[in-house]
Formats: structure tokens, C-alpha cells, sequence
């Protein structure tokens, strides 16, 4: 009789056994065999959603087979799974899936500011690329009291958006996005505030900005900055086309050209009209554009032009002036 039992409780030790073993090997099979999922997929996880939701919300979306073995094995790995933005595509298995949610791989879209980038510039591509309105946009980054919130001067955020890429949700908020150009500013551009000695740092953003505007080639930057301050010095007019376009953007009157009639156009920010500088910078400007206002090259121009749109020719008088805007026509 005790050999039976012995044999009875062999079998079912055998039984349970491989039972185990198959049920093992199928989970395991399971958790690394690679499903395609194409076209991709987008998720969010939100905050405080459970295991049991983040399992069944992956098989809905078809990003997982069994959400049952995502279950159990997320149980098992005993770690956290991080809220976010994610997106799945190609060969991914269960284990990939719960990789990239534990470390948080999150699912992140390049943006670019370019140096020169207008507010509109930038409003632009922002709805074209992630979809944020325009309009919002505009209304927010032209409201002082938002300015103020970051504790920044001026009346607008011109001038405060680093040229760089930026990498963000799809969904991202507005403020967030915000929020990240203010903090490169912060890191990379506000150290500089320190070095400037003639004029207060805002003011150097502003001229850094036309800098940007007037000259691509950096070894001409310090000279033109120098022939801004020393206009700037003498009360002369700036005469910087580029801000005479702002203040008809400004204006909803930017057309493409700029002409006799629109270059007189009144506004706080032509410098054909007004003397001294506009308000707010009038774009983003590089770091390069900045070094060049705070350490210009003190020269005796007060006058520039280029033929070709890159290289220019500077001038000490209004006669030397003319005579190479002659010498450009011929």
C-alpha cells in the first residue's frame, strides 16, 4: 500500500511539475516573442494608473497579445512603471513594452529654433508641428504679466527662446513648452549678464538681436554691434531693416517688400522713425550674437552695406557711404 501512495504522490509531483514547467516556458515564450505593431502607436499613462489598467489598456491598443502575462510579469519585476507619453512600433515584445515604461522611454519630437526665429517664426512651426494654436500662442508669448511670471524683463518673450532643439511630448502643454526655452535661457544666455559693462543686459539682448538679423558671418558680428553703440552714442537713427519688418509684422502689414512708403511707417520699433532702440529684442539670437554686443570692436563706422547679403562693407562717413552704395550699383 505504500509504494501505491509512493507512486500516486510521484505522479502528481510529476504532473505538477510539468505543468509548471510548461506553464513557465509558455509565459516566458510569451513575454519575449516579438509582436509587430504597425501602423505605430501612441499612449499616455497617466498618473496613478494601476498595473491592471497600463495591461489592459496596451492589449486594447494592440501594443501586447496577453495582458495577463504583462500583469504577472510586471508583478514579478517588483518595479515602477513611469507615467508619460509613449509610442510603439516595428518588432516589440512584452519585455521591450515593460522596458520602456520602467525606464521611462518616453516618446519625444524635436523642435527647432532657428537663430533670427521670430515669435511668429517659432508660432508657426509650433502649430504645424505639434499643433498648438497660433492665436493661443501669440496671446501668450505678447502678454507681459506671462513675461513677468518667469520674472523676466520686457513686455514679450522675443528674444527669450534660445536658437537650439528642444525635444517634446506630442501633447505637451504650451506653458511646458514654454517653460523649457525660458529654462535654457536661464542656464545658457542669463551667466552673460554679469560681463556687460556699457549698457544693462536687456538692452544687449535687443542689440544682440539685430546683430542676428544684420550678419550671418560671426567674424563681422563684433563690428556691426560696434557701429550700432556708436550710433547709439551720437543719437544717430539706427536705419536696421530688419526692425522696420518687425513693427509691420507686429502690425499685421508685413506684405514681403519693404518699400519707400512702409520704411517710414510709424512704430515704437522702426528705427527709420524712432531714435534709440526698439523695445524688445526682435528675434533670437545666438550666443555668438551676444559675445558680440557685450565685447564689440570699437571702430569709427557708422555705416554699412552688403552686396551680396553676407559680406559688408563699413564706412566712417555718410560720403564714404554713398560712394560705395555707388560702387555696389555699378
Amino acid at each position: 500500500m505504500a509504494k501505491v501512495y509512493r507512486y500516486f504522490f510521484l505522479f502528481i509531483f510529476s504532473s505538477v511539475f510539468i505543468s509548471s514547467l510548461v506553464s513557465f516556458l509558455w509565459i516566458k515564450n510569451q513575454i519575449y516573442r516579438k509582436k509587430t505593431v504597425y501602423p505605430p502607436v501612441s499612449i499616455e499613462i497617466k498618473r496613478g494608473t494601476s498595473l491592471k489598467e497600463i495591461s489592459n489598456l496596451l492589449e486594447e491598443k494592440g501594443i501586447i497579445d496577453n495582458r495577463f502575462v504583462f500583469y504577472v510579469y510586471a508583478r514579478f519585476k517588483k518595479k515602477v512603471l513611469k507615467a508619460g507619453h509613449y509610442r510603439f512600433s516595428g518588432n516589440i515584445s512584452i519585455y521591450d513594452v515593460w522596458d520602456i515604461l520602467y525606464r521611462g522611454k518616453e516618446h519625444l519630437k524635436p523642435f527647432t529654433v532657428y537663430p533670427g526665429d521670430t515669435l511668429f517664426d517659432i508660432g508657426k512651426r509650433l502649430k504645424k508641428e505639434f499643433g498648438i494654436d497660433e492665436s493661443i500662442f501669440l496671446s501668450y508669448v505678447f502678454n507681459e504679466k506671462n513675461v513677468k511670471k518667469f520674472s523676466l524683463e520686457g513686455k514679450t518673450f522675443e528674444g527669450y527662446f534660445p536658437p537650439e532643439t528642444y525635444y517634446f511630448r506630442e501633447n505637451e502643454s504650451l506653458n511646458n513648452i514654454v517653460s523649457q526655452f525660458i529654462k535654457l535661457f536661464k542656464e545658457k544666455y542669463l551667466p552673460f549678464k554679469k560681463r556687460t559693462k556699457e549698457f544693462p543686459f536687456y538692452e544687449c539682448m535687443i542689440i544682440a538681436s539685430m546683430v542676428e538679423k544684420e550678419s550671418s558671418l560671426e567674424k563681422e558680428k563684433p563690428i556691426i554691434a560696434g557701429v550700432i553703440i556708436n550710433r547709439l552714442k551720437r543719437g544717430m537713427l539706427l536705419q536696421i531693416d530688419p526692425t522696420t519688418i518687425y513693427a509691420l509684422k507686429l502690425a499685421g502689414r508685413w506684405n514681403g517688400k519693404l518699400t519707400k512708403e512702409n520704411i517710414h511707417f510709424n512704430s515704437p520699433y522702426n528705427t527709420y522713425v524712432i531714435k534709440g532702440l526698439p523695445p524688445t529684442p526682435i528675434c533670437s539670437f545666438s550666443i555668438s550674437s551676444l559675445k558680440a554686443v557685450i565685447n564689440y570692436k570699437k571702430t569709427d563706422f557708422l555705416y554699412y552695406l552688403t552686396k551680396d547679403g553676407k559680406k559688408h562693407i563699413f564706412s566712417k562717413t555718410y560720403r564714404e557711404h554713398i560712394n560705395a552704395l555707388k560702387g555696389i550699383r555699378k
